[in-house]
């Protein structure tokens, strides 16, 4: 399996178009490597399942589900000179598509525009977390700083934070060929978002209620949030806070109640604004709509939302 898998290499080109066709993608099941996956993946990805990410030298941390019939990429583009690299603790399958379609095989890259990271799973459906970086990938002990965006809850993640126990209910189902179901509906899902969008305006401004964060949070949500550096701390560190004038899921786009991770995608339309000592901040300031995905655990009997993460930007 792939494990902690790190590449490096130079990148470069465009791939345009609504859907991604991968030419490669029509393969024999039976070319499995000693990993359990392909050489080549079966699975085509269409435009709807590939986020588009900026990389940088800095980490970045992309979280979601896949099996072997439901892939997941995420494009991006790089300059000549640059080294890409991703690490992952899951039990997953991945390959990174050329601007020409084809599979890299490591060593340089000699094309320039943008490339694809594939990802996929061996068998069962997987939860993943994916570190990307074009430069070194951060270690626990690079604990980034805290700052706002125009949403608090999606400031950088606290990395000092121990990450056993998601590595460990990565890891619980490995050997599992059929995912449990989880006793959490659609319905409860849903309602534990709609409560923590209820609560944003008592948890990033006064009285930063750091337990009704705790009613609702936990795992990497909460370290982001109420963590130490994490967004509270930020905002009472400068005396700001933010006001919403709106907040409303507008769209469920899927659930699933399996794996390690249940999750819901919705559709999230929000106005919100940054105050400070000087007025309201326009950078970090406004309205937009977002997807988003929500992963969730059951801490002591109660579900909670364990982490979110965008999924694009909505039209």
């Amino acid at each position: 399996m792939f494990k902690k898998i790190i590449v490096y290499s130079t990148c470069l080109s465009i791939i345009g178009c609504q859907a991604i066709e991968n030419p490669l993608a029509n393969v024999s099941s039976n070319a499995i490597s000693s990993s359990g996956c392909a050489e080549k993946p079966i699975v085509s990805l269409s435009g709807k399942d590939v986020e588009t990410v900026a990389l940088n030298e800095s980490t970045i941390t992309k979280s979601g589900q896949v099996s072997a019939n439901k892939n997941i990429g995420y494009t991006f583009t790089a300059t000549t000179g640059q080294k890409l690299s991703y690490s992952t603790d899951a039990d997953i399958c991945i390959w990174v598509f050329t601007p020409d379609n084809e599979i890299l095989k490591g060593g340089e890259l000699s094309k320039n525009g943008k490339y694809i990271i594939q990802v996929a799973a061996p068998q069962g459906a997987k939860t993943f977390d994916l570190k990307m970086s074009l430069g070194l990938l951060e270690t626990a002990s690079s604990t980034p700083t805290a700052s706002p965006t125009n949403n608090p809850e999606n400031t950088p993640e606290n990395t000092s934070e121990n990450t056993s126990e998601n590595n460990n209910s990565q890891s619980s189902l490995e050997n599992d060929n059929l995912q449990p179901e989880n006793d959490i509906s659609q319905e409860q899902a849903l309602e534990l978002v709609r409560k923590w969008y209820a609560a944003k305006t008592r948890i990033f401004a006064p009285p930063f209620d750091r337990d009704l964060l705790n009613e609702l949070a936990t795992g990497k949500l909460y370290q982001r949030v109420g963590g130490e550096d994490g967004a509270i701390d930020w905002l009472q560190k400068y005396n700001r806070y933010y006001t919403y004038n709106k907040s409303a899921i507008t769209n469920i786009m899927g659930f699933s109640s399996s794996g390690s991770r249940p999750y819901i995608k919705v559709r999230v339309v929000e106005e919100l604004y940054l105050q400070g000592e000087k007025g309201i901040d326009k950078t970090n300031s406004g309205e937009y709509k977002i997807d988003y995905i929500y992963f969730f655990t059951k801490e002591n009997g109660t579900w909670k939302i364990y982490n979110n993460e965008k999924i694009s930007d909505a039209e």
